[in-house]
């Protein structure tokens, strides 16, 4: 891995009501490389990716964006954050959730538009002419001036993924990307998500479709109990799993 990774959390820890779910988690994600986090449902894979996103907190561990330091440790141990740095660090990612989040009443382009004029100041002339040929690229030119519900599920998506690439981000998260496609529109954004990490966008994902990150990641982690139990490349974790308990779960998965 070259230079530093876009994100990477080390010894991370995060309990509910004195429930551990997860227990000691490092990752990283290179620019360039597209990682996905597997595993049974409550495994942990969900409250990972809200910490990584600053919609929770790590108790403990240290979380970095590039070489902006999110985390502090205080006193007890626990990881603390600053307000300035969450602020740069939510600049650095983008997340396209499982229901897209659009706004129901703004049309697609000013879907798009919003975040970057509004919370980043940029010029609106020049994000109303990016966000063009972001929709252009995604498939989405004709629709720029339709509202979500006149669209289909996959087209609302694509507005989601136009939306976070509009403001700029280094990493971009995928919550279950491909829960509502049928297998053509998986194939769709499959080579969406290939395209962003050839151009060197870090692309995190969580999904409970096997085949999906198997064919998609360079990498994948399986998460157990809160633990990344097996780590590596896609087509060695999936297709030879040294843990017992990835094996059963895979084979399972695949029945």
């Amino acid at each position: 891995m070259l230079g530093l990774p876009a994100v990477y959390v080390k010894g991370a820890r995060k309990s509910f009501s004195g429930r551990e779910v997860l227990h000691d988690v490092s990752l990283s994600i290179a620019r360039g490389e597209v990682v996905s986090v597997i595993g049974p449902s409550g495994a942990g894979k969900s409250t990972l990716l809200r910490c990584l996103t600053l919609l929770d907190t790590f108790d403990a561990g240290e979380l970095y964006y590039g070489s902006l330091r999110v985390t502090e440790q205080d006193e007890n141990g626990r990881a603390s954050y600053s307000k300035e740095a969450s602020a740069k660090a939510r600049m650095q990612f983008g997340i396209v959730f499982q229901n897209y989040n659009l706004f129901p009443h703004f049309t697609v382009m000013r879907n798009v538009c919003d975040a970057p004029i509004a919370v980043q100041g940029r010029d609106p002339d020049k994000v109303k002419a990016e966000a063009k040929q972001i929709l252009e690229r995604l498939g989405l030119a004709e629709h720029a001036e339709k509202v979500p519900n006149q669209l289909s599920g996959g087209q609302q998506q694509r507005v989601a993924i136009a939306r976070a690439l509009a403001m700029h981000p280094k990493v971009l998260y995928f919550d279950e990307a491909t829960s509502a496609l049928d297998p053509r529109l998986t194939a769709d954004m499959r080579r969406i998500i290939r395209e962003l990490a050839a151009d060197g966008m870090a692309i995190g994902i969580v999904t409970h479709e096997m085949g999906f990150a198997r064919d998609v990641s360079d990498r994948v982690a399986f998460l157990l109990d809160g633990r990344i139990v097996e780590e590596g490349p896609a087509e060695e974790v999936m297709d030879h799993p040294t843990d017992a308990r990835v094996r059963e779960f895979l084979a399972t998965a695949e029945d």
